[in-house]
């Protein structure tokens, strides 16, 4: 028999749905890869641009600073302050006050040069007063303030003192002092931290907020409209961070550029919130996610109208045939379009109708096919058998035994009248067990006591079963003939009984010492091949007539049964039906 495998059936539709979204998909990924690497590099430019803009702002602090240090460096040497701090006890009135005077005009000028100078103050101890920028000349002298701002510092790294949260830029005269000897003057810059306050507040246009601190003395100043967290933020954030970070701050995220001066020893940090700094790029993101959903509902739109424009058509035309297949000759399919799928289905409807006559035909002609072959199984008879019967009669005749040629002729008779009796093709079970036993006893005479036949008892509900007639003596024949005629003694064959879900199975089994697994295959492969079924007697005969009538469900199955010798399974659909006629039949 030959197995013609199939491969696993896959969707049409699936395959365009895949084709597609292997189309689709390379194209998304590079569209989402061009703008990820677009919001990365506009980014970039960003931070770039922030950190350019913060470098110019620390550049002009710087650049005011120095000026204003230069200034400081060069009034050292000021005539007038150097009479005030050395030889004021010599000087009059009308030149103590008028060196008093240009030296306040000369700080004066220091101070309107630079907006970010809040005082300019020259401590001057031998005069015992101070002399300041401011409308008050001259001042008590500040014991305290000019000790604290006595202290030398570089000024072109850390130039910043501070005393009493006020910042200064102070110049002593020595400078360093010697020894522990107070200096001879001392000139003080006050640092104007609103100045400094509004210029971080021009700094920040676009929302930002500018926090500028120092490195190393804990100081900072915050433009004036800036989150109260801002400077707190910035303070506990650690140095060195790299530029374009993001700082929380009050619940908001602020993306931080920092520029550190090397000259003035400060930082100056610029939080400028991300929904600023980024709002483009975040509306290209949502941009780039409504894309992405109208491609999921595109995609979904495209299956929806391929499943209903193709696959719905194609499930039904594959139903149809699968209907077809099944014997459903009668079914017509409609299509309401006239495009392709309406020309395939009116296609379809014409092939129905005329396998269905064609169908019709070929049934007649395989019906009558299958009963003259029924016929012409159910009439094959054994000639050895006849033969056989024969010379054991005439065997007995010689030996003039009279009571077992009674006997033998009877069940001869009867065996004769069973196989040759033109009636029913089924009978009951019953009566064709009891033509099987018939047959034993014949067979008894010839094979004596070396083999013995037992029939287990048939079940009462089993006994009106109709069955095809002359299923159980072929069986039976094969044990004899090809199991146990070389047996010389203590041979047997077993019938037997019993029911299965919607199955009956009659079982035939010997102890014959021919069969092996060599055999046992032919034997099967024999009633799988219908080409090798030429010989159609015995097993292969009841094979083939219990098959053409019920089907390829049912049948002969061959196995080695415990005895060792062949055990023949006949496995026939229960069907109830009513006793056979012949149950009857003269003996």
């Amino acid at each position: 028999m030959k197995i013609i495998t199939q491969a696993p059936r896959s969707s049409i539709f699936m395959k365009i749905v895949l084709t597609f979204l292997a189309l689709l998909i390379p194209l998304y990924t590079l569209n989402l890869y061009m703008n990820e690497s677009g919001q990365e590099t506009v980014r970039k430019e960003i931070v770039s641009s922030m950190n350019a803009k913060v470098e110019l702002y620390v550049n002009l602090i710087e650049s005011d600073f120095e000026r204003v240090i230069k200034l400081i460096e060069a009034y050292v040497n000021d005539v007038d302050l150097m009479k005030l701090s050395t030889a004021v006890d010599v000087m009059s009135d009308i030149e103590r006050t008028d060196a008093i005077l240009a030296l306040k005009s000369k700080l004066n000028l220091v101070k309107t040069s630079n907006s970010f100078v809040q005082n300019v103050i020259a401590f001057i101890p031998r005069l015992d007063r101070s002399v300041t920028s401011n409308d008050n000349a001259i001042v008590a002298f500040d014991e305290e303030a000019f000790l604290a701002l006595s202290v030398a510092t570089n000024r072109y790294e850390s130039p910043y003192l501070l005393w009493k949260d006020r910042l200064f830029i102070s110049v002593p005269y020595p400078d360093p002092p010697s020894g522990k000897k107070a200096p001879v003057f001392l000139l003080a810059v006050e640092v104007s931290k609103p100045a400094l306050r509004e210029a971080l507040r021009q700094f920040t246009n676009n929302g930002e907020t500018a926090v500028l601190t120092g490195n190393r003395l804990p100081w900072s100043i915050v433009d004036d409209k800036s989150l109260p967290e801002a400077e707190a933020a910035v303070l506990q954030r650690q140095s060195g961070s790299a530029p374009g970070q993001t700082l929380n701050v009050g619940g908001e995220k602020y993306l931080v550029i920092d520029k550190s001066s090397a000259k003035l020893d400060t930082t100056l940090s610029i939080l400028m919130p991300e929904s600023a700094a980024f709002g483009s790029l975040e509306r290209y993101r949502w941009w780039m996610l409504l894309l992405t959903l109208m491609s999921v509902v595109i995609v979904i739109f495209f299956a929806l109208s391929l499943y209903r424009i193709i696959q719905r058509p194609l499930r039904t035309l594959i139903r149809s045939f699968n209907k077809v297949e099944q014997g459903n000759l009668n079914i017509v399919v409609q299509y309401p379009l006239k495009d392709e799928f309406g020309v395939l289905f009116n296609r379809f409807n014409t092939m129905v109708r005329e396998l269905n006559v064609l169908v019709h035909e070929v049934y007649e002609h395989k019906y009558r096919v299958r009963l003259a072959e029924l016929r012409h199984l159910q009439s094959q008879i054994n000639p050895h058998f006849l033969y056989n019967s024969f010379f054991i009669l005439h065997r007995m005749a010689k030996l003039r035994d009279h009571d077992n040629i009674v006997r033998f002729t009877k069940y001869l008779g009867d065996y004769f009248q069973f196989i040759t009796r033109d009636g029913k093709d089924e009978i009951s079970l019953q009566l064709e067990v009891k033509y099987a036993r018939t047959y034993t006893e014949i067979q008894s005479f010839r094979f004596g006591s070396r083999i013995r036949s037992e029939f287990a008892e048939l079940p009462a509900e089993l006994e009106r079963y109709l069955v095809p007639r002359l299923i159980l003596q072929p069986l039976i024949e094969n044990a004899y003939n090809y199991g146990l005629e070389n047996k010389m003694t203590d041979g047997w064959i077993a019938v037997a009984f019993r029911q299965e879900p919607d199955m009956l199975v009659v079982s035939v089994e010997d102890n014959g010492e021919e069969l092996d697994e060599r055999k046992l295959q032919e034997l099967r492969q024999m009633m799988l091949d219908p080409e090798r079924q030429t010989e159609s007697t015995g097993l292969i005969n009841v094979h083939r007539r219990v098959q053409i009538k019920y089907g390829p469900e049912s049948g002969l199955i061959l196995s080695r049964g415990e005895g060792g010798g062949l055990l023949a399974e006949l496995k026939l659909p229960l069907k109830k039906g009513e006793e056979d006629d012949a149950s009857t039949v003269n003996r």
